[in-house]
């Protein structure tokens, strides 16, 4: 082996440490603090636009929606949310229709309407998904909803 100096085995130490940092970055698509600001923005349009009401949502129109690539929103939704994109959106849908379902206002509504309102193309996927999400069908959270 060499025999190396103090200064040497220093110089040696701190490249292996920025080296094994530039491993770790090549992992992440953007910064923690990247991730965190588009997150918030996200979050924002959802709350604010509602895009996920539109039944032809994709990742691609939400993320252009965004200003950033759809690669970058899928990263944003996984790394961040904990979630693929039809989940999260799935997620959004779920609480608007539990909103409506509760809104005295909206009992005009059918349980499927309330479905199609809130993006869902298909009675089962809503049902299936209500259910997944809530534990209820939504017609048992209808009956166990106080108004």
């Amino acid at each position: 082996m060499f025999d190396l100096d103090k200064q040497e085995k220093e110089e040696i130490d701190a490249i292996t440490i920025e080296n094994s940092s530039l491993e770790e970055n090549k992992k992440k698509l953007i910064s923690d603090n990247e991730l965190e600001a588009m997150k918030s923005d996200l979050i924002q349009l959802m709350d604010n636009k509602k895009p996920f009401l539109d039944p032809e949502l994709s990742l691609f129109k939400l993320a252009s929606q965004l200003n950033i690539s759809s690669h970058i929103l899928s990263y944003i939704i996984n790394n961040s949310c904990g979630e693929n994109f039809h989940q999260f959106i799935n997620r959004y849908r779920i609480e608007e229709a539990k909103k409506m379902i509760q809104n005295p206002n909206m009992q005009h509504f059918s349980l499927m309407g309330i479905g199609f309102e809130v993006g869902f193309n298909s009675k089962t996927v809503f049902n299936t998904t209500f259910k997944k999400s809530t534990g209820q069908t939504p017609s048992e959270f209808k009956n166990n909803s106080k108004y």
